[in-house]
């Protein structure tokens, strides 16, 4: 890897900051990813991880009455497949399977993938569905920092069907290695492939990951990988999701910390800490302000109307009444509305993102100092999480030291 750029394609798709990696922390990244997560194979307990077991448990609990996955089509029509599978990505937000992955990450991830700790991890799983001779139900090949991904997130792929049989290599998601993958994308940019175009060129060097339940691939944003008509006659399904460390939390591109990437505790014995004294808060008996953000540098380009339809949504899920609305100034970052509702108002203000706040820790520190001695509650809707005490306050810290780069 180049010290002054990533890789050629991270420099097109994500743009370089003044935070971008640079000479031996850049060549750490791209030995990392070459020797450990260049679509590597590696087992773990499918026993003490029963994912495959989870997500049959959660299709029999949302109505769907099968014994074996491979058979799932033959109880979800093609019409309730996506429903199903937004369902399910939906579920795996539930806390008993988020402590089972956080565990999963720590036990096998972490250690097997040579990451350093803190890391961050998806906070909604991807559960997939792709049932037999349904073209229309499979991802186009693609990379994922074509889809908005930084090039230091690494990627975690699990069948919950077995499809490492020869016979079942259309059911399996197809990859590509990493040095390969960057000439093929670099050469579909150049000649401005079709998807078509792509499917057929990347297809054809492509091979079918041979897995099962116990087995999980790890593959970085720049391996090509996706999928065939799936011919098997049964159905596949999996999960995948994404990690990061906050050693890298510059390259994240578009999905940083807090909203994509939900921070996990180190240990287990600090999750048990965190879990009890991190509990969103959402009445204290004050009134509550709506705050939509523009001054900050990641709230900038965040359209008005955009925050304010996430906003209504969260004091609609979580049942907050609401008796004004604020803007903050256009270009005045020293941000005098939120100071207001705080300082003057002395309401609970519901705002957009944790990077709503501004980015300087001690200018930050002041609006907070004043929450704390106003008592009111500050709701961030993008993170879902609330700042009400210095547990939660620590908590959204974490975060954006976590993504200091891109903030």
């Amino acid at each position: 890897m180049s010290t002054k750029n990533v890789t050629n394609l991270a420099e097109q798709i994500v743009p370089k900051t003044k935070y971008s990696a640079e000479g031996v922390i850049a060549q750490e990244l791209e030995d990392s990813l070459l020797n450990y997560w260049d679509a590597r194979i590696v087992n773990y307990d499918k026993e003490r991880f029963d994912f495959a077991g989870w997500v049959l448990q959660r299709v029999n609990i949302n109505g769907y009455k099968v014994n074996d996955l491979r058979y799932l089509h033959e109880a979800v029509g093609a019409s309730d497949s996506y429903k199903l599978t937004k369902k399910l990505c939906e579920d795996t937000n539930l806390p008993e399977f988020q402590r089972l992955v956080r565990d999963f990450v720590r036990e096998v991830i972490v250690p097997e993938g040579h990451l350093e700790k803190p890391v961050g991890v998806q906070r909604f799983l991807n559960v997939r569905i792709m049932q037999p001779a349904k073209p229309q139900g499979i991802f186009p090949f693609h990379t994922g920092l074509l889809y908005g991904h930084g090039p230091a997130s690494r990627s975690i792929w699990m069948p919950m069907t077995d499809v490492s049989a020869e016979e079942n290599y259309t059911a399996s998601m197809q990859i590509i290695g990493l040095k390969r993958s960057r000439e093929l994308v670099q050469e579909a940019i150049d000649k401005r492939y079709t998807i078509d175009g792509m499917t057929e060129r990347f297809g054809a060097e492509s091979w079918p990951l041979k897995m099962g339940p116990g087995n999980v691939c790890f593959f970085t944003q720049e391996n090509i990988h996706g999928n065939f008509v799936n011919v098997t006659g049964k159905t596949r399904v999996s999960i995948d999701f994404r990690i990061a460390e906050a050693k890298y939390g510059n390259m994240l591109a578009r999905k940083i910390a807090g909203g994509y990437f939900g921070i996990i505790p180190d240990t287990a014995e600090e999750e048990k800490t965190h879990v009890a004294l991190v509990k969103p808060n959402f009445d204290n008996g004050k009134p509550n302000v709506l705050y939509l953000a523009n001054a900050t540098p990641a709230t900038d380009g965040a359209p008005v109307h955009l925050q304010r339809y996430m906003v209504l949504e969260y004091c609609k899920r979580h049942n907050i009444p609401y008796e004004f609305e604020y803007f903050e100034l256009d270009a005045m970052t020293h941000l005098p509305t939120l100071r207001h509702a705080v300082e003057a108002v002395k309401s609970n203000v519901v705002l957009y993102s944790i990077y709503s706040l501004p980015p300087s820790k001690s200018f930050r520190s002041t609006i907070l100092d004043a929450a704390f001695a106003n008592g009111v509650i500050l709701h961030f809707v993008n993170e879902n999480v609330t700042i009400s005490n210095d547990a939660e306050r620590q908590n959204v810290e974490r975060m954006l030291e976590f993504a200091k780069a891109t903030y």
